[in-house]
């Protein structure tokens, strides 16, 4: 196996770990802590996680990129982790002091608001950006499976009702601390740290930081704040409602956003060495192979968002399943913005492209929410949401339009893809109306339907990526039959 597809696979294991393990909870705690408790929850963590982000400023794609540069010069290597890590922590510090400050009043001595503040805690031990340059994704891997695993069998061991909410915030906190401070056992064998501020070129690594902060900000914008702005404008059940939904949603974009940790230092390297031919070609075949996984999923969750939000977070959260239909195709936005942004406007430093459509987006955002929110609650920060990230995704075409032939492949990918799932969806949800199930019986049913319907077709078709993985799992076959 490559080393590209064993990065693949151990990222993908990692998010399962980050965000699976987590999502298995979602249909205990949902009916544990209840909407309210799960507000609560979500409304504080979101005002910790903008300090994270605004704190950081963009030093976690930056220092990828700079790690991807020098991993080759043990000593380079060594001094550029060691000034990334101390700007970075130096700029924890000083935002811890300023949250216990804001959580006190923004909390009112909620003391969930100040256990949040673990969470900066674990970012100022977080170096998975060095492991991540270094494509040694295995170490950042495995330091989460123990620490993770913990995690989950706390929850259902020792959180029984809603007045556990400080128990599952402390658990949740931990396990980011634990984890991150694992990654420092033997780090010595990779890097060596030296702490200098004397000789740390400041100016250099923070001109770069602000540069990639500006969209980082704005990504922050509409992906954090719209919780803070409907827990401040609406209620915090109303954020419950679209927090678990935007967790169904986004754990299906976490998939398939893999790939933009995977392939940005090794585009990086392909750009240092010049070999654009291939870095074009890799682009291409990303868009094919998102489209080709991407678009059956949408299609697929928003049939069965009914049925599986009721069975998965219980009938108390019934108003999510607007939420999640709604909020489905920003599955398809998000996923094609990884391959445009962090597979190419990032290594090739094209800043201006990569940061104007964030920023342009996360205005738009901030005003549709104080527009639709007071009004429509969790359904109005949803369709902010939606609308922005169709605005950003059209703006990042609009610039690489040069550079791809868009319109071809739409014709050739995209609109293929599309047509097929809209026809699986459609299939899938008639039948299983005919035969009047519900719940999970439904759920498993539109899933085999669809899965049958889209691969079927494509088969039919003779589809290229379709053939190619049939013929992979045809070797797989051969070579366990001969080593048997």
């Amino acid at each position: 196996m490559s080393r590209l597809k064993k990065n693949f696979l151990l990222v993908l294991l990692q998010q399962f770990f980050l965000l699976g393990l987590p999502f298995l909870t979602i249909p205990y705690v949902s009916r544990v802590l209840g909407p309210h408790g799960i507000g609560l929850y979500s409304y504080s963590f979101s005002i910790v996680t903008l300090f994270i982000n605004i704190f950081l400023l963009g030093s976690q794609l930056y220092a990828i990129r700079e790690i991807a540069k020098v991993k080759e010069d043990k000593n380079m290597l060594s001094k550029v982790f060691s000034e990334i890590f101390l700007i970075r922590t130096i700029l924890l510090i000083l935002a811890l002091i300023i949250y216990w400050i804001t959580a006190n009043l923004i909390g009112r001595g909620n003391s969930i608001f100040i256990w949040q503040s673990l969470h900066l805690v674990g970012a100022l031990f977080d170096i998975t950006w060095l492991f991540q340059g270094m494509e040694n994704f295995k170490k950042v891997v495995t330091r989460n499976l123990f620490i993770k695993l913990v995690g989950f069998g706390s929850v259902f061991l020792f959180v029984k009702d809603e007045n556990d909410l400080i128990l599952y915030t402390l658990i949740m906190a931990f396990s980011i601390v634990l984890g991150n401070l694992a990654l420092f056992y033997r780090l010595k064998e990779q890097v060596i740290l030296k702490i200098s501020l004397s000789k740390i070129s400041l100016k250099r690594h923070l001109k770069q930081m602000i540069i990639l902060f500006i969209p980082s900000f704005s990504v922050m914008i509409y992906s954090v704040l719209d919780k803070t702005m409907l827990g401040s404008l609406s209620t915090t059940s109303q954020l419950g409602f679209y927090e678990q939904a935007s967790k169904i949603v986004l754990m299906i974009f976490s998939l398939i956003s893999v790939s933009g940790t995977v392939m940005l230092p090794r585009n990086s390297a392909l750009i240092s060495s010049k070999n654009f031919e291939r870095l074009f070609q890799i682009l291409q075949e990303g868009i094919t192979y998102t489209a080709y996984l991407v678009l059956p999923l949408t299609f697929g969750l928003i049939i069965i968002a009914k049925d599986f939000v009721l069975w998965f977070l219980g009938p108390d959260f019934s108003p999510s399943i607007a939420v999640v239909i709604i909020m489905a195709p920003i599955v398809i936005f998000k996923s094609l913005g990884i391959i445009f942004g962090s597979w190419y406007f990032v290594p090739m430093e094209k800043n201006k492209e990569y940061t104007l459509p964030i920023v342009i987006g996360a205005v738009i955002n901030f005003v549709l929410n104080i527009i639709l929110i007071p009004k429509y609650n969790a359904i109005g920060a949803t369709v902010a949401t939606l609308i922005t990230e169709a605005i950003i995704l059209g703006i990042q075409i609009w610039f690489l339009r040069k550079v791809l032939n868009i319109k071809d492949i739409f014709k050739r990918a995209i609109l293929k893809y599309l047509l097929i799932a809209i026809f699986m969806a459609f299939v899938s949800y008639k039948i299983t109306l005919f035969y009047n199930v519900s719940g999970l019986t439904s759920i498993i049913l539109k899933f085999i339907i669809g899965v049958c319907v889209y691969g079927g077709i494509l088969c039919l078709i003779k589809d290229k990526p379709t053939l190619q993985l049939l013929s992979k799992i045809k070797i797989i076959k051969v070579n366990k039959k001969s080593i048997l």
